[in-house]
């Protein structure tokens, strides 16, 4: 391996301290890549935490202590070079040392390469037709191009490997899960990358390396004496930080960071302005703090929310909008965010912060995360916002069609053609708005044929339409083909209102002598232990409800052992596992558990919503049309029509 370093770091003997390249970018104009060199690089610039402060010397960084995976890393950056480049992504928790480690190994590597840190994905994107050769892309917070529009693509990055660059980033656990959970480009994208894992805590070998390293740096020394978390948290100035939130100088300090970390939780990845802040912090402030005036709240949170601890470690740090002398806002700390996610995973997020948000954010990856944070939990009224937003502002075709399908829901079918018009009049083009607009205008015709006489003050939406608009009309048009003798429509309505909890028509047509159907209803019965019901079922002559009566036992012991399998469900969310997610909200839809789905339902977590609104159906609950339609409110009660913007 020493061998290979040593001939790799001759590479890129011609590079400047800072050069300025012309590349040819993909609509053919030149653009200008700003490199700099590896070895004159920043490494706070990088991302990496400012440590705690040895008393005496003004490095910057403390000794760096070699890690078990230390070999892994240099071996998957130098292995293809110098004819070919690597995409390598470090996966880990915040403060866990794998931006150091990455560092560690690019300067070790390629000293003389220069260094690109982009904006954004565009940036690479105007150079992967003709990219520059010995140059390290450095990607730290990797989903921020994931994430963004438009993405980071596998043919973009394919581009800079094959041309001899190396490709790096880092993501957290549950980003790195989250992203190569798909299949489509950006998530092979993700899945294509040689992750590296880095651990929350040294191990044994890598602590008697920092014992021996202690004895010359008292930073070191420092962090090992510290008991509570990690050495490389210690070292981040990681529990200052939370006691920074957990013991705040004040209630207006303390509403400012949880502001900030719930923006963090649904999504937000820029900075937080002024009034933004001041926005969203109303919610998280009793109604006496609230008198005051929006200046007092600034002037007493900011001081101890911004103030550094450790170096310029701090709560929040502020961010410039790319020009000397600007301030764009404020941006919290990836590990007190961290922190504060897990100790609020399932508190619900103020109203008042939901409409800062929505109203106040100006970058449009910023409110299409809010839009898919809204409707994980219901909150339609805010997702419609930010829907708008996008439509009006930035031209979203893709938002477009998203209105659309939230005012089908509600009934707004005049409002959904609107906006596909308007849509189609911008571009007409748009094949998706185009369909979509031709499949809303033949469910308006079905609509009409079936709407009872209703009084035209009357606000609620009549059963027999509620029931079409619930899925868009998939299922209206599955029972006219099920009714027309179609088996395989038959066999996909019954998944349908199995998925959907529609226990009464499951019910209705078992009856009926549908066998699928039957079968459906006993494995219902039987996830809700329902053994009357089977056994009813079963002396009718029901051979579906007799088989799974001779397992109701199992479901006993499932039962039992429920509590322990939530608990590990819950972990496995955390760590970002998707089909975990999805596990979880089944589980406590069979247990009908309706308080821990609420509580998934705040978290965010994929299914919870349609898993609530499924257990709802099976109940025959009085309020479920209109919480299909218009959703929750940020204290978990019901929109009226009146209410949606």
């Amino acid at each position: 391996m020493q061998e290979t370093v040593s001939a790799l770091s001759g590479l890129g003997k011609k590079a400047m301290a800072r050069a300025d390249v012309a590349i040819r970018s993909r609509d053919d104009s030149l653009v200008s890549l700003d490199r700099l060199r590896v070895d004159m690089a920043i490494p706070r610039e990088l991302g990496i935490h400012s440590a705690i402060p040895m008393v005496g010397s003004d490095d910057d960084l403390p000794t760096y202590v070699e890690r078990e995976f230390d070999f892994q890393l240099r071996t998957a950056l130098a292995t293809n070079l110098p004819d070919r480049g690597s995409f390598v992504v470090m996966v880990g928790g915040s403060s866990t040392g794998k931006t150091r480690s990455l560092y560690e190994a690019i300067y070790q590597l390629v000293p003389e390469w220069g260094l690109v840190q982009p904006a954004d994905a565009s940036a690479l994107l105007d150079v992967k037709n003709a990219p520059p050769r010995e140059t390290v892309f450095w990607l730290d917070e990797l989903q921020q191009y994931l994430g963004g529009h438009p993405p980071l693509t596998a043919e973009c990055v394919r581009a800079l490997v094959r041309h001899g660059n190396l490709v790096v980033g880092t993501l957290w656990p549950d980003q790195y899960a989250k992203w190569t959970a798909g299949r489509d480009d950006v998530h092979l994208l993700v899945k294509s990358a040689f992750p590296i894992s880095v651990p929350d805590a040294l191990n044994a070998e890598e602590l008697s390396k920092a014992e021996v390293i202690a004895e010359q740096d008292e930073r070191i020394r420092d962090a090992l004496d510290a008991r509570e978390v990690g050495l490389t948290q210690v070292l981040a100035g990681g529990p200052r930080l939370v006691m920074c939130w957990e013991q705040p100088a004040n209630a207006y300090a303390k509403a400012m960071i949880s502001a900030a970390a719930d923006a963090h939780r649904l999504g937000v990845q820029s900075a937080l302005s002024e009034d933004v802040l001041t926005g969203a912090m109303f919610g998280y402030l009793k109604a006496h703090q609230r008198v005051r005036s929006v200046d007092y709240w600034l002037s007493a949170a900011l001081p101890h929310a911004t103030e550094p601890l450790y170096g310029d470690v701090s709560p929040l740090f502020p961010v410039d909008d790319g020009r000397a002398g600007t301030l764009a806002g404020y941006t919290i700390a990836d590990y007190l965010a961290q922190h504060v996610r897990r100790k609020r995973r399932t508190e619900p997020v103020p109203h008042h912060a939901w409409q800062a948000l929505v109203t106040k954010l100006h970058r449009p990856e910023d409110l299409r995360r809010l839009v898919a944070s809204a409707v994980a939990r219901l909150g339609y009224c805010y997702a419609e916002r930010a829907l708008t937003r996008l439509v009006d502002e930035f031209d979203d075709g893709r938002a477009a069609v998203e209105l659309a399908d939230l005012f089908v829901r509600q009934d707004r079918l005049d409002r959904a053609v609107e906006v596909l018009r308007h849509r189609l009049e911008t571009d007409p083009q748009d094949m998706l708005a185009g369909k979509k607009l031709t499949h809303v205008q033949e469910l308006w015709r079905r609509v009409q044929q079936v709407r009872p006489p209703i009084d035209p003050r009357a606000r609620d939406i009549p059963g027999v339409v509620a029931e079409i608009l619930a899925d868009g009309g998939v299922c209206d048009e599955l029972r006219r083909e099920a009714d027309a003798g179609n088996a395989i429509a038959a066999e996909r309505l019954i998944e349908r209102l199995v998925e959907r909890g529609c226990l009464h028509e499951i019910r209705d047509r078992a009856e009926r002598g549908e066998v699928r159907a039957a079968e459906a209803l006993a494995d219902l019965y039987l996830a809700w232990g329902e053994v009357e019901l089977l056994r009813d079922r079963a002396d009718a002559g029901d051979r579906a409800a007799g088989l799974r009566l001779a397992k109701i036992h199992r479901l006993s012991a499932r039962r039992a052992a429920a509590t322990y399998e939530i608990a590990e469900l819950r972990a496995a969310v955390d760590e970002g596992r998707p089909e975990a997610a999805l596990q979880l909200c089944t589980l406590l839809f069979e247990l009908r558990d309706e308080k821990n789905l609420k509580a998934e339902l705040n978290a965010g977590t994929t299914g919870a919503a349609e898993r609530l609104i499924a257990l709802y159906t099976a109940q025959e609950h009085r309020s479920l049309i209109r919480l299909r339609a218009f959703g929750l409110d940020a204290d978990g009660q019901l929109v009226t029509p009146e209410q949606t913007p």
